[in-house]
């Protein structure tokens, strides 16, 4: 009497086995290359924006000299980009998402569409937006 039941089970087994299967390899191929697609969408050999704020920017804001701009009011850059900021002053500066202290640099590689917005402490204009497109 036990042995039905055993084959029963055995059967019932290998039919969940043989529907599952495929579905959990579809699944495995749709994320495998989901995975790989989003991936490759951050472009690798995306523009490089560099930008040095120069020794001696702080001092030359504040005795009143106006100073080149380190970085423009408004930056547009694409998906894949880096942004690149040296430091040489010897004060921190701040550029939007950026907060770079003396003699350092910090670098943003954008992976997504939107828009930065802050504060921009080198240079005659007092704010920054970097959209990302």
């Amino acid at each position: 009497m036990t042995e039905p039941s055993r084959r029963g089970s055995g059967r019932a087994f290998l039919a969940a086995l043989a529907f599952l299967l495929p579905i959990g390899v579809a699944v495995g191929v749709v994320v495998a290359v989901a995975g790989h697609s989003s991936s490759s969408s951050v472009a690798t050999d995306g523009r490089l924006w560099s930008f040095v704020v120069p020794a001696g920017t702080k001092d030359r804001m504040d005795k009143g000299l106006l100073t080149e701009d380190v970085l423009p009011e408004q930056l547009t850059v694409s998906v894949g980009d880096t942004v690149l900021i040296e430091n040489e002053d010897s004060v921190v500066h701040s550029f939007g998402p950026f907060t770079v202290r003396p003699g350092e640099s910090q670098k943003m590689t954008f992976s997504e569409p939107g828009y930065y917005f802050g504060v921009c402490t080198a240079g005659p204009h007092e704010t920054i937006t970097i959209t990302v497109a």
